[in-house]
């Protein structure tokens, strides 16, 4: 094999380049994909602020380590995001005043609210699913201004 950017004979190639000429294309390109923007300049608060655009958002909890109600001996914690509806029925169950943000990799690929939530690891990567979730089930129950 013959790398095509040095012309020289390589055993292996990786995109057609020997493995020292893909190591100075793939360092170049990680120095221009770096962030470049100072995180120190914007305001923890205002940004989350900014990104929630609905208020039923305000109202939901990212739970870093949550633990599920009968954890078994091997249940470790999980970050959730879970909406309450405090407002609700107060003769409902405990567990039926929750849901949790899951993830579909199925045919109907999405957020989508349940009785469960998915572990997304990180606050961070909870709040980035938020934001592309849709609003959870019956939530003009509890903020009579939804959809209007």
């Amino acid at each position: 094999m013959i790398c095509k950017k040095c012309n020289k004979p390589t055993d292996s190639t990786c995109n057609g380049q020997c493995p020292a000429c893909w190591e100075v294309t793939s360092t170049a390109w990680q120095e221009r994909m770096a962030i470049r923007m100072d995180a120190s300049q914007f305001d923890p608060q205002t940004l989350v602020n900014t990104l929630l655009t609905h208020h039923w958002m305000h109202e939901c909890r990212i739970i870093p380590d949550y633990m599920p109600p009968y954890p078994g001996k091997d249940t470790r914690p999980t970050c959730v995001v879970c909406y309450d509806y405090r407002d609700c029925d107060p003769d409902a169950h405990a567990t039926s005043r929750q849901t949790f943000l899951r993830y579909s990799k199925g045919p109907a690929q999405g957020y989508f609210w349940d009785m469960y939530g998915d572990d997304f690891h990180r606050p961070e990567l909870a709040l980035a699913a938020l934001i592309q979730a849709a609003p959870p089930p019956r939530i003009d129950v509890v903020i009579d201004t939804h959809g209007r």
